[in-house]
């Protein structure tokens, strides 16, 4: 009799968990979907047909791009559209309405999702807890740090990257237990990689526990591992080339004159910013992936090809493959220009999936500080401005050297051809 009642009190208690729960939705805003695909308009960003509708998730959640700064979001299906301002800290549910039957209840969450915040340890006096020295190699940003307790690795700062990263060839420099895999694409293709849940890192007396990683195999030798920005999503970096330093922030100190300023969106915790690209006389604005992990001026994606149907507008040197090597005659950032970049394109009938970006041979001529918290990035140009990058001018000296050394080599071959005849001929 005692369980019985235990268990009619158990079933009247779900199901007044069930009615309030019912009666909650019922009170939420409802929009009506026939197709599964949603855009999301995030602050001034357009994602279009990005997020999918999932009947076994209650609540989906889709967290806000810059979770401090108050943004207006709006889901758009293919019927409806709702839009809230929000603010940090808070949630926002509704309804989507599949077909007139399946409800959806979905949320925006302006909090970060999983944060990794970094904690302070133990220093030097003479160095300051928040500045981090980086070394160059090539047009690349290193740092020194420890993994796990294991000292003296060469870690790489790409914004570019979604995740940690370490290196197949420095698994053994670090007691890291694997517990996973991961799908990743890089340079080395689409591999299911193994990846670890919980590391402990420490980089410049910053230290970062139950760090996620994945192992890859496209390091350069002597790269252990890479780092991004999902473990700075919450801070304020700034990167002084000409100092060797990057400083880590929870708000600017710093006179800003002299630095333009540029909204960022995010795509997988990698900010973007846009720029213009001229192709023939026209300029084409579009949000450029600012990899600082790239070696190279730039790279023209699928999805700006796309957007404006350029493929058989570039100017191209070559092709090979799927991809054509083209001339951009104009990469403008802010007031600064950049003439006659010579870089690849992706054949969009041949979709791989690479962003647009600027790489190092560009970006590492401005000191920049990308502000997390709010959404923005702010260059200044530096004493590298006028370095190196890959011109069409430089292109075509290459160019010329190589025909020149074709055709001399052709000179010679077809002279020694000619003397052992002529030697033939004269023994007869």
């Amino acid at each position: 009799m005692k369980i019985t009642t235990q268990l009619l009190a158990l079933s009247l208690s779900f199901a007044v968990f069930m009615l309030a729960k019912t009666q909650g939705q019922q009170n939420l805003p409802v929009i009506q979907a026939s197709k599964p695909m949603v855009s999301i308009r995030d602050g001034k960003l357009l994602a279009k047909d990005v997020w999918k509708l999932s009947p076994t998730t209650a609540p989906d959640i889709y967290y806000t791009q810059v979770p401090r700064a108050a943004r207006k979001i709006t889901f758009i299906t293919n019927k409806d559209s709702i839009s809230f301002t929000t603010t940090y800290g808070k949630t926002y549910d509704f309804i989507i309405l599949l077909n007139g039957r399946d409800r959806m209840l979905t949320r925006i969450s302006a909090n970060y999702e999983q944060l990794l915040n970094p904690t302070v340890q133990s220093k030097p006096a003479i160095q300051s807890s928040d500045t981090i020295p980086f070394f160059m190699k090539n047009s690349r940003l290193y740092f020194k740090g420890s993994l796990n307790g294991y000292k003296n690795l060469t870690i790489m700062f790409d914004l570019g990257a979604g995740i940690t990263c370490l290196s197949e060839q420095s698994r053994a420099k670090a007691a890291v237990k694997f517990d996973g895999h991961i799908s990743v694409q890089n340079t080395d293709g689409t591999n299911n990689e193994p990846s670890a849940s919980i590391n402990s890192l420490e980089i410049g007396g910053l230290h970062w526990d139950k760090v996620p990683l994945v192992q890859i195999r496209n390091l350069a030798e002597g790269e252990d591992m890479i780092i991004g920005n999902s473990l700075f999503r919450d801070k304020i970096i700034e990167v002084d080339y000409e100092k060797k330093i990057m400083i880590l922030s929870d708000q600017i100190n710093k006179d800003l004159q002299g630095y333009q300023v540029h909204d960022v969106d995010y795509f997988q915790h990698r900010p973007r910013f846009e720029v213009n690209i001229k192709v023939g006389e026209q300029d084409y604005p579009f949000h450029f992936l600012f990899d600082t992990g790239r070696d190279g001026s730039m790279l023209i994606g699928d999805d700006f090809t796309n957007r404006y149907g350029l493929w058989n507008k570039y100017h191209s040197l070559f092709s090979f493959g799927g991809k054509k090597i083209i001339v951009i005659p104009e990469l403008k950032i802010g007031d600064q220009v950049f003439k006659n970049i010579v870089t690849n394109a992706n054949n969009p009938d041949y979709p791989n999936a690479k962003q647009s970006l600027l790489g190092n041979k560009i970006l590492n001529q401005f000191n920049f500080i990308l502000d997390n918290r709010n959404g923005k990035i702010y260059l200044k140009a530096n004493k590298y401005q006028n370095d190196n990058y890959s011109a069409y001018n430089k292109f075509k000296l290459v160019r010329m050297l190589i025909v020149i050394l074709i055709i001399g080599l052709l000179l010679f071959i077809g002279y020694r051809i000619r003397k052992s005849y002529l030697r033939k001929q004269s023994s007869l």
